[in-house]
Order: structure tokens, then sequence, then C-alpha cells
């Protein structure tokens, strides 16, 4: 399965390259899977590793990965299922928060 994500920066440098970068995944590919393998491939490593990473299908959050404690959101939703379910594409984007506590107040 061919999938396209871009992501938010995570500092100033950061800023200076472009982050949409396309890959292929497994058809079977769940949402913590998908984070794992982006992880060695594509999500920057931050000091201290207490960051929420929420991925976005268009508006919709539909995952999100706590880097901390490795613990996910919505893990074991297939991603084909996503992009099955919608009448959308297969882009993706993975929302920066540099804490849980960041994460949790854009709720509020």
């Amino acid at each position: 399965m061919h999938i396209i994500i871009d992501r938010d920066a995570v500092c100033a440098a950061d800023d200076m390259s472009h982050h949409r970068e396309e890959f292929t995944v497994p058809d079977g590919i769940t949402i913590a899977s998908l984070f794992e393998f982006l992880e060695f491939k594509y999500i920057p490593v931050i000091a201290g590793n207490n960051v929420v990473w929420a991925l976005h299908h268009h508006d919709i959050e539909v995952g999100t990965y706590f880097t901390q404690n490795r613990s996910f959101i919505n893990g074991n939703v297939l991603l084909s299922s996503i992009i099955n379910n919608s009448e959308r594409d297969n882009e993706f984007y993975l929302r920066y928060y540099s804490s849980p506590d960041r994460y949790r107040k854009h709720f509020i």
C-alpha cells in the first residue's frame, strides 16, 4: 500500500526542510505498526522522549503515539480500513505535541 505523510516541524532548524514523504507499507499494517515503522525512518528523535504524535487523515485524528511509554490510541486499527472507509486519498499528517499535557490541552 502506498501512503503519503507530512508532519509538523519539531524545532526551528527542522523547518528548513520539507517533511512530506511517500512510503510503501504492508496492506495489513496497523496504526501502531505504522508508528513503529516511522519511528526508525521518519519521526525525529526528541530529547527526553516524552512527546506525542497524532496521526490525522485529513482533519480527523485517527491514531496517537505516546513515545515515552510506547502506548497508542487506536493502535490496532488497520490503516487500509481508514483509507477504504473514506472518500479521500492516502494522505496523512503527523501533528507534534511536545508533551502529553500539551496533547491533552488541545481537547479543552
